[in-house]
């Protein structure tokens, strides 16, 4: 192996003297190992920010392209307001929520395979017995709710249409709410109240996990309008449907649209007091989130890798000044200003390539500790990796340029005649 490395080296000159000044490189690194660590500071620094911030926004990327998929493929939201939307205090004002008459309407385009309304339902106390659920979510909605959000029951059954018809005091629990209620017995039959109506849990719903961090298994489905009768003053409904397919997607936003602005009469000049998006809305808006912290990432990176760099440009005018003498005889030898300006360079790259593979091992450790320990996810990114290690290297060869083209300059004569 080393024989192979040999005889490649002695055909290629170019590639013996960059391997010579890596060597020279390290060699310095090795002999002046405070020193050395002290001009790469910067560097290492900067390249640690770059591998552990990108591990944990690609980690977030990926946490949230999970969650929003677990909403039910081909989702369709139809809410007051779209998310980021920014809006005055009037049009607040304006903004009304669902009503069922606009489910009904929609429900019947050819585009849209289901829809199921969700009342939103304000309830303090979720018990039962003595025993009390904290944190948990009331929703009134009907049997399409099962296929829209593709969460379907573990035990028991789901809401009927005759469960709405009869708005009959039914419920379907998450396993978030059996955990903490019926830890040892089957919660099928058991009664809970609700702000101290009781309701027959008929089903328990199958895991979902999370959705931006937030569970989505604490919920309590009732028939919608079976706890509180609708009521214009206290209007919290919102609605989500299911396009027909995914190539439909569009598709069923338009028909949903009209539908919902013949429903409240809005004349062809008039804006839509509602908003229509499907789940890559999510996606775009947190896009948006992690390209500001991508461009924070940046700065700091950037201001530790000017440091690094004005210091390698340092170290590297006080060894040309050191080896002064020995660029002289190099040069009597017949080096060119060519090879001592790759050697300098090659030693400045190694310099920072050092200080780079060092920051990206912190880095890499440290989103391993954060994925460890901490709720943030975090994933290594092979991209950011080479992004990072070839930054480094690219400090080296712009702050090592001058230092280079100072030793390549060297009047031989001057030089030897060096102290």
């Amino acid at each position: 192996m080393l024989r192979s490395l040999g005889r490649l080296l002695e055909r290629h000159p170019v590639l013996m003297a960059m391997g010579e000044a890596v060597g020279m490189g390290l060699q310095s690194i090795r002999a002046y190992k405070m020193r050395a660590f002290l001009t790469i500071l910067g560097v290492v620094m900067g390249i640690m920010t770059v591998t552990g911030m990108s591990s944990i926004v690609a980690g977030l990327n990926n946490n949230v392209a999970q969650s929003v998929a677990k909403i039910g493929s081909s989702t369709i939201f139809i809410r007051p307001f779209a998310p980021g939307e920014r809006v005055d205090d009037d049009e607040w004002r304006k903004r009304k929520a669902i009503t069922l008459d606009e489910v009904e309407a929609i429900a019947k385009k050819p585009a849209v395979a289901a829809i199921a309304p969700i009342q939103i339902v304000p309830v303090d106390n979720v018990k039962y017995g003595t025993d009390r659920a904290q944190d948990v979510q009331v929703l009134g909605t009907t049997p399409d709710y099962e296929s829209v959000h593709e969460s379907y029951v573990d035990k028991g059954r789901f809401i009927s249409q005759q469960d709405v018809n009869r708005a009959m005091p039914v419920a379907v629990i998450g396993t978030d709410i059996q955990d903490a209620l019926f830890p040892f017995v089957d919660p099928i039959g058991k009664e809970l109240s609700l702000d101290g109506r009781r309701f027959t849990i008929i089903g328990v719903l199958n895991k979902k996990g999370k959705f931006l961090w937030m569970t989505m298994d604490n919920y309590v489905l009732i028939p919608v309008n079976s706890l509180q009768r609708q009521d214009r003053r206290f209007n919290f409904m919102v609605a989500n449907m299911k396009a027909a397919s995914p190539t439909q997607i569009d598709k069923a936003i338009d028909e949903a649209t009209e539908a919902m602005r013949r429903v409240r009469k809005l004349k062809f000049m008039q804006k839509n007091n509602f908003a229509i998006f499907a789940q890559d809305t999510f996606t775009n808006l947190y896009n948006q989130l992690t390209g500001g912290i991508y461009m924070v990432m940046i700065a700091i990176s950037s201001i530790g890798l000017i440091v690094g760099g004005v210091g390698v440009m340092n170290i590297m005018l006080v060894s040309v000044t050191e080896r002064t003498r020995e660029i002289g005889v190099r040069k009597a030898l017949g080096a060119t200003k060519r090879d001592i300006l790759w050697q300098f360079l090659t030693e400045a790259m190694t310099l920072t390539g050092a200080g780079g593979v060092v920051g990206i091992l912190i880095g890499a450790v440290a989103a391993f500790l954060i994925n460890l320990f901490s709720p943030f996810p975090a994933v290594i990114q092979p991209t950011w990796v080479i992004v990072a290690f070839s930054t480094s290297m690219a400090v080296g060869l712009t702050f090592g340029l001058w230092p280079a083209a100072k030793a390549a300059r060297l009047d031989p004569i001057e030089a030897l005649r060096y102290e």
